[in-house]
């Protein structure tokens, strides 16, 4: 009996370990401002990559909380002569609001613009991010 309730506590205290995970380290790519808004571009590396997933976080100025801005749309495009290349990105929101990760796929490396726009409970919004794509 003791053999079964000691094999049920040490399942238990694993399932509690993992689940106390932190969240892995994310290096800030770019930040913008937008009124009383940091909106944070991270990833784990510090870049964008042409296939890829990355966070997408929005701060307040004043003490640096995530504020839940609701529903947020994004979209890629690469300024060439004659007509931009465009990129697709799925923006979906995580468990903490304020917090999304958004997967891209960009066809080629090279300098892109992304546009974010949002509309809930933190207001409306939009921004503009510039920035090369490995």
């Amino acid at each position: 009996m003791f053999l079964r309730s000691s094999r049920a506590l040490v399942v238990i205290l694993l399932a509690a370990c993992a689940a106390c995970r932190p969240e892995a380290k994310l290096a800030e790519i770019q930040r913008v401002r937008s009124g009383d808004m940091d909106i944070v571009l991270l990833s784990q590396d510090g870049a964008l990559h042409q296939k890829d997933s990355f966070t997408i976080e929005f701060r307040s100025i004043s003490g640096g909380n995530l504020v839940d801005v609701g529903t947020v749309r994004a979209n890629a495009r690469m300024p060439m002569p004659g007509m931009p290349m465009l990129g697709s990105i799925e923006v979906r929101p995580t468990k903490s609001a304020g917090r999304y990760t958004a997967s891209n796929n960009l066809d080629m490396a090279g300098g892109w613009r992304i546009a974010l726009e949002w509309d809930g409970p933190g207001g409306r919004g939009a921004v503009n991010f510039a920035g090369a794509v490995q």
